[in-house]
């Protein structure tokens, strides 16, 4: 058996612990004059959007940033954290880690800038000795990453399990190589939803008591 994480919003509380501080950051970039009422308003596009980047030129559009603000507003939300910031995971994920770990090989695929997303690792304390193999797409397709994995680690595709927050990005790329999918509802994946996820969790503790049933 072989067990595949997301990291964000499954692994870690992005939605909760990052987004609204980078927001927040990326928005002074963004306008000269920022408010509380500016900041509200880009919190509530961003409830709705599928990315912050898609929140912020929501934003920018409506309010007429200026391009190259806009340049620097992105920039920014994947610019290095605060020595001292503190990334929560989600509620018990890291002694489901080391639980897993202690039963089988674990391997992390998460989409993203490479030095961020591993950036946001260490700040949440996850150990990357926990893992087998670490992949972090920039672009943010991983079925690729998953097809390499059977082989890799000499394993029929139902002896593999898919957990991620996203249906499209995390899950659809993993049942069209027939692996199983566990969908985490947390952060905007908990706004998602498909007939043919077989299994959706809220804590990451019903992943281990679903798999080692």
């Amino acid at each position: 058996m072989l067990i595949v994480f997301d990291l964000d919003d499954t692994l870690l509380d992005t939605s909760g612990g990052i987004t609204p501080f980078k927001l927040k950051e990326a928005l002074s970039f963004l306008f000269e004059d920022v408010g509380e009422e500016l900041y509200q308003e880009l919190l509530v596009l961003n409830r709705t959007a599928s990315s912050s980047k898609e929140a912020l030129a929501a934003l920018a559009k409506r309010r007429g940033a200026r391009q190259e603000n806009i340049l620097r507003a992105f920039a920014a939300l994947t610019s290095p954290l605060p020595p001292q910031f503190f990334i929560p995971t989600t509620p018990g994920a890291l002694q489901v880690l080391r639980t897993l770990h202690s039963l089988c090989p674990l391997v992390l695929v998460t989409g993203g800038k490479p030095s961020f997303q591993l950036e946001k690792m260490e700040k949440a304390g996850i150990d990357r000795s926990l893992f087998s193999k670490i992949v972090v797409s920039e672009k943010g397709s991983k079925g690729e990453a998953y097809a390499d994995l059977p082989g890799e680690f000499s394993l029929r595709p139902e002896q593999i399990w898919v957990c991620g927050d996203r249906v499209e990005m995390d899950l659809r790329p993993a049942r069209e190589l027939g692996f199983h999918t566990v969908q985490m509802q947390w952060g905007r994946g908990g706004r998602e939803s498909a007939d043919w996820v077989e299994h959706r969790i809220s804590l990451l503790n019903e992943l281990y008591r679903r798999i080692v049933q």
